[in-house]
């Protein structure tokens, strides 16, 4: 394959406004972003598999094509002429590609109240929806499993659940690119297209490190995990390159030590700082893996989140972001039982086993893992900018 010899990129952090009261700040971030969105409907990336595969050498076959079509989303028109949007990963991103199906689980949740019925993990929008605004845009690409036509906006394939190594019920990263190569080779994406306008997400928020004991203390095991890991997304972000994607974002690990899964046992006062080291070193290998790619953007997810939930005991310093939210660390949405799921049903009573907040545009966090949709946007207005800049959308 092509060798890429330039500079990553890396989105700059977030910057540190003057102190304002709640509506200003709240018409502050709506201004910071452009917002013009319709609310949809819609959890953590969720559980994980064991790996089965070094990195390059994974389950790069085999798709689920166009079947489980149940609906179809929103329509990209042709006349759009900015930049293709392909989106790949987990929750952070997915925007419908996992089946509703009976019973209600952690992977189907997202079809039914409290999320609605888009097949987001969130109460709305997700970070996939925000990028597609900044390409103007009105919302991600349709979801693969629900479109059977490839417009100039693109296509979503990214699934709750995912990671780099398999999970039953969910496609790994590799599978998603590969399916995406297929509609290329195929020629319902335009090669010529995709070589000069198009921008990939590679969304990867840690599912696979919930294959470490949460006891874990070898900083050496956690290391290893963590370069296996990068090792394979940098393999796959080559891979995009070499089918003929232009540009490509890619996440590195949110501060998941603060996540509401991790914070609970705290009773949502503080960050579970021996969750720390996997992000750490994740971050670090992948920033080397990425080195000296060409036209690939390191998204500072870890900056960003931190910006909010660093302040978890405080206002903010002054910050107009963190500030917004009353809370940080606790989700809008969760489940009554420790071990259950926002959304979860008693299969006899059918009654909740979950409780839901009054407002979520107070909660920085909808449930165990994803933000609310004023989450997603606290999050991505900081990167606006740096992501305009490196698509040449800005000067």
């Amino acid at each position: 394959p092509p060798q890429h010899h330039a500079r990553t990129h890396h989105a700059v952090r977030p910057f540190r406004p003057s102190r304002m009261n709640l509506p200003a700040i709240a018409c502050a971030l709506l201004l910071l972003l452009h917002l013009n969105f319709s609310p949809v409907k819609s959890s953590p990336p969720q559980g994980l598999g064991k790996g089965r595969h070094p990195p390059g050498k994974g389950d790069h076959h085999g798709h689920n094509g166009h079947s489980g079509d149940d609906g179809h989303q929103h329509d990209h028109s042709d006349d759009y002429n900015g930049y293709s949007f392909y989106v790949f990963g987990d929750s952070f991103a997915d925007n419908g590609n996992l089946v509703k199906m009976n019973p209600r689980s952690e992977l189907n949740r997202q079809w039914r109240y409290p999320y609605g019925l888009s097949g987001r993990f969130s109460n709305s929008l997700v970070q996939s929806d925000l990028i597609a605004y900044m390409l103007r845009q009105k919302k991600s690409p349709p979801a693969h499993r629900l479109t059977r036509k490839v417009g100039r906006a693109g296509l979503n394939f990214a699934v709750g659940g995912s990671g780099v190594f398999d999970v039953p019920g969910t496609q790994t990263l590799a599978r998603q690119i590969h399916t995406f190569h297929k509609l290329v080779k195929d020629g319902d994406i335009d090669q010529d297209r995709l070589a000069s306008k198009s921008v990939a997400l590679v969304a990867v928020s840690g599912n696979d490190y919930a294959r470490l004991p949460a006891d874990t203390k070898s900083f050496a095991e956690v290391e290893d995990f963590a370069k296996k890991v990068t090792a394979e997304i940098a393999f796959n972000v080559r891979r995009l390159q070499d089918i003929g994607v232009e540009k490509v974002l890619v996440n590195n690990l949110h501060p998941f030590r603060c996540s509401p899964a991790q914070t609970r046992p705290y009773n949502h006062t503080r960050c579970n700082e021996r969750r720390n080291l996997a992000a750490t070193l994740h971050n670090h290998h992948l920033a080397d893996e990425l080195a000296g790619m060409e036209d690939v953007l390191l998204v500072d997810l870890n900056a960003a989140f931190s910006n909010v939930v660093r302040h978890y005991n405080d206002d903010g310093d002054g910050d107009i972001i963190p500030n917004l939210f009353r809370e940080k660390l606790a989700p809008c949405c969760e489940s009554t039982d420790p071990k259950g799921y926002c959304g979860q049903v008693d299969t006899d009573k059918l009654e909740p086993l979950y409780k839901v907040c009054d407002n979520p545009n107070y909660f920085f966090f909808w449930d165990e893992m994803n933000p609310t949709m004023v989450g997603w946007q606290a999050v991505m207005g900081p990167l606006d900018y740096p992501i305009r800049k490196f698509l040449g959308l800005i000067r």
